[in-house]
């Protein structure tokens, strides 16, 4: 089954081609990386694809059936995204944080009396059990972090988006998120992650899409790519594609 469907998606902003007919899937149960560097397209796919913006042209399906244009409110009951420059509130504690975002949806997705259970899992799950009544803004950024990756858990999702979710912590910090990343791939949630952090697409992914410009300009697992490009990593792979669709581009121009 595919979560996700997409068949020749773009987007135009005025004179700004964002998207460039994109097409892929992603399984049920598979960790996706969407790789690229900044100003690729990556926030701009996830955003069509949870109806936040409407593609100009083009089509997509998730979970099999609902129409990210049309569907747009059954989509997200069932779906969630973890944005790159989410925050916390820091004026709210850990565990206020994490409940305030459950409370939005608690009447709906989540019934109120699973919010504290589920709270207090989802704090042992990103290790701030013993943090949670402290307020937000003392936090570091990889602590904060990981208040807003429960926080975007507190539905239970199938398919959650992952916008550059390592971005700006430290290691350590940046290994519990991978960890977890993974606890939720076995427990069959599909994850869809953009990143330009290569360590994300060879510790994580059963598959990747490597996008410049708007445009896929390579899809598969990173074993696959390694094959086809004749390289030993992914890293050599993301390389010489990105400097040869980057020297096209100014060809054109």
């Amino acid at each position: 089954m595919y979560v996700i469907e997409i068949n020749n998606l773009s987007k135009r902003f005025r004179n700004t081609i964002a998207l460039q007919e994109v097409s892929l899937t992603v399984k049920r149960g598979e960790i996706f990386g969407l790789l690229g560097p900044n100003g690729s397209g990556k926030t701009t796919l996830i955003r069509c694809l949870l109806g936040l913006i409407r593609p100009t042209s083009g089509s997509a399906t998730l979970f099999n059936q609902y129409d990210i244009v049309r569907d747009m409110y059954e989509i997200r009951k069932r779906s969630s995204l973890l944005p790159q420059e989410a925050n916390c509130v820091e004026m709210l504690t850990a565990r206020e944080n994490i409940l305030y975002q459950g409370g939005i949806h608690s009447g709906d997705v989540i019934p109120k009396e699973e919010l504290e259970k589920r709270t207090d899992e989802l704090l042992e799950v990103v290790e701030l059990v013993d943090r949670q009544h402290e307020l937000t803004k003392t936090f570091s950024g990889g602590m904060k972090r990981r208040v807003m990756v429960a926080s975007t858990l507190i539905t239970d999702p199938d398919l959650i988006f992952l916008d550059e979710p390592t971005t700006g912590i430290d290691i350590l910090g940046a290994q519990t998120i991978r960890t977890l990343i993974q606890n939720l791939s076995s427990q069959n949630k599909s994850i869809f992650l953009t990143t330009h952090d290569l360590t994300d697409i060879n510790e994580l992914c059963d598959r990747v899409a490597i996008i410049v410009n708007g445009r896929i300009i390579a899809l598969g697992t990173p074993a696959d790519l390694e094959v086809e490009h004749n390289v030993q990593d992914i890293k050599d792979v993301y390389t010489k594609l990105v400097r040869k669709a980057r020297l096209e581009a100014t060809i054109k121009t």
